[in-house]
C-alpha cells in the first residue's frame, strides 16, 4: 500500500476517535492525497462490456456443453445396455463434445485475461480516491494464480472495487450478489468439468464404461453451472463498470 494511503488511514482513525475535527481532517486529507493530475483513472465501460460479452458466450457454450455431454452419456448408456449405436453417431457425439471443450477453453482464457485487467484497473480507480480493499492491487493478478487463494482472493479484490467505488457510505457496505453467485457457480462448473474429465479418461475397457458415463454426466452438469455463471457475471460487470464511471 502507498505510504500516503497508510497515513490517510491513520488520519481517518483520529477522526473516528474525535481527536480531530472534520474540517481539520479534510485539510490534512487534501495534503496527503496525490494531485489528481498525477493519478491515472480508468473508464471501465468498454472493458466491462467485453467481460459481459465473453461471459454471455461462456453461457452459450455452457448450454452446448450440457447438450453435447448429456447426448454422449445417453449413447454410452445405450452401448452398456447392449443397444446398437452406429460408428457415425458415436464419432459425431465425440466431435461435438470435443469442440465444446476446445471453445470453452479458448473463451475461458480470454475471459480470465479481461477479468485480470478489469480488476487491476478497478483497484487503481479506488486507490485514486484514497481508498483500499482487503488486498493490495497486485493481488488482482496474483490472486488468480496462487493455490487455494484463487478460490476467494479474486472475488474479494473485485468485490472491494465495487464497494469502494461508490461515494455513498451506505453503498460501500453492499456486496454485488450477481458477482458473488457468478464466481461461485463458475468455480463449481470448473471443478465438475475437471472431475468429469478425470472420470471419463479413467475408463479403458467395456467393464469400466460406467466411469465414462459418470464423467460425461458431471461434464453435462458443469454446463448448467456455466450457464448460470456466465449470465450472472455478465450482469455483475455491467453494473460494476457503470459504478466506476460515476
Amino acid at each position: 500500500m502507498a505510504e500516503w494511503m497508510e497515513e490517510l488511514r491513520k488520519l481517518e482513525g483520529l477522526r473516528a476517535d474525535s481527536l480531530i475535527t472534520e474540517e481539520e481532517f479534510e485539510k490534512q486529507k487534501a495534503l496527503l492525497i496525490p494531485s489528481q493530475s498525477n493519478v491515472t483513472t480508468y473508464n471501465l465501460l468498454g472493458l466491462g462490456k467485453g467481460v459481459s460479452i465473453l461471459s454471455g458466450l461462456s453461457a452459450v457454450l455452457g448450454l452446448l456443453t450440457l447438450i453435447a455431454f448429456a447426448y454422449r452419456a445417453s449413447l454410452l448408456s445405450d452401448i452398456k445396455n447392449g443397444e446398437y449405436v452406429s460408428w457415425s453417431d458415436a464419432d459425431a457425439a465425440d466431435a461435438f463434445a470435443g469442440a465444446t471443450v476446445v471453445f470453452q477453453f479458448l473463451i475461458g482464457i480470454a475471459l480470465l485475461v479481461l477479468l485480470i485487467i478489469w480488476g487491476w484497473r478497478a483497484a487503481g480507480n479506488i486507490e485514486s480516491k484514497g481508498r483500499s480493499g482487503r488486498w493490495s492491487r497486485g493481488w488482482a493478478i496474483g490472486g488468480w494464480f496462487t493455490p487455494i487463494m484463487f478460490f476467494f482472493v479474486p472475488y474479494q479484490v473485485i468485490s472491494d472495487t465495487w464497494k469502494k467505488a461508490s461515494d455513498d457510505e451506505m453503498a460501500r457496505g453492499n456486496r454485488n450478489n450477481f458477482w458473488l453467485t457468478g464466481f461461485i457457480f463458475w468455480w463449481v462448473s470448473t471443478v465438475l468439468s475437471w472431475l468429469g474429465s478425470m472420470a471419463f479418461n479413467s475408463y479403458d475397457t467395456y467393464s469400466s464404461l460406467d466411469d465414462a458415463i459418470t464423467g460425461d454426466t458431471l461434464y453435462a452438469i458443469s454446463g448448467f453451472f456455466s450457464i448460470v455463471a456466465g449470465i450472472f457475471i455478465a450482469i455483475a460487470f455491467n453494473q460494476m463498470s457503470k459504478r466506476h464511471t460515476q
